[in-house]
């Protein structure tokens, strides 16, 4: 399963769930990657071996690769944040919610199942080079768990709304992955909000040159432990490899 059923190997970004398979999709879009494995052979390999196999290319650009640290010291991931409220984000509950394939509704709200959507049905100006992602800047310590989790419920929800700016809110990440990336990059001393905006740039120079798969899927398996609101406005779940995003009609 792919987030994109159509070009999902050229949407190489939207497949990519750590730095090195995010840096591999940008040296392969700047057209310097002609040496490199195949995006499947290339995730197989082992951090330090992805590391070295981009080293070369990416210097080309003017990239300096971070080496993965010997014995990383990994940050347990925040699933969600200790003080769930309704302008932070995730971690308000689903529990009294009805599910269907591609309608959930909880109480007097109704969300339904969001797809990707063609160019011509974005805002002006969403795939401009001027917007940007601008998730915020984490400038707290990471052993602040309360803090550090509100911090990314809050970025995540700037990432979905950007996301479904430029038509991409069938293609998301799950807050899960949205979590490890953040540690994954982080622990490599690498600017997580900067990386995002780099990723955002790519996203956006492929949906002017990519068609995108409008079509909602037929059959969605969810299990209600893995959903959860996000905000007032959304619906998330998580079903590994795909991410379902549902949205309040008022």
């Amino acid at each position: 399963m792919t987030p994109l059923s159509v070009n999902a190997e050229k949407f190489c970004l939207l497949l990519a769930e750590n730095y090195y398979e995010q840096l591999y999709c940008e040296i392969k879009a700047a057209g310097e990657g002609s040496r490199l494995p195949s995006f499947g052979d290339f995730r197989l390999n082992p951090e330090m071996t992805q590391a070295l196999l981009l080293k070369r290319p990416a210097a080309k650009l003017g990239v300096d690769v971070s080496l993965p640290r010997k014995q990383p010291v990994r940050k347990k991931a925040i699933a969600k944040p200790l003080l769930a409220t309704p302008d932070t984000g995730v971690g308000q509950g689903v529990g009294q919610c009805q599910f269907q394939p591609l309608t959930i509704q909880c109480g007097p709200d109704h969300f339904y199942l969001v797809g990707n959507q063609s160019n011509n049905k974005l805002v002006e100006g969403a795939l401009d080079a001027a917007s940007r992602m601008n998730i915020p800047v984490y400038r707290g310590s990471l052993g602040d768990a309360e803090g550090l989790g509100l911090y990314l419920s809050r970025a995540y929800r700037q990432y979905i709304e950007k996301m479904l700016e430029i038509g991409l809110g069938g293609s998301t990440f799950s807050y899960a992955k949205f979590v490890f990336l953040f540690h994954d990059v982080t622990e490599k001393g690498i600017d997580f909000s900067q990386r995002f905006e780099t990723m955002f740039r790519y996203l956006k120079q492929d949906k002017q040159r990519l068609s995108v798969n409008e079509n909602l899927p037929q059959r969605v398996q969810l299990r209600q432990e893995h959903c959860d609101r996000l905000g007032d406005q959304w619906v998330v779940c998580d079903a590994g490899r795909k991410n379902y995003l549902y949205s309040r009609r008022h």
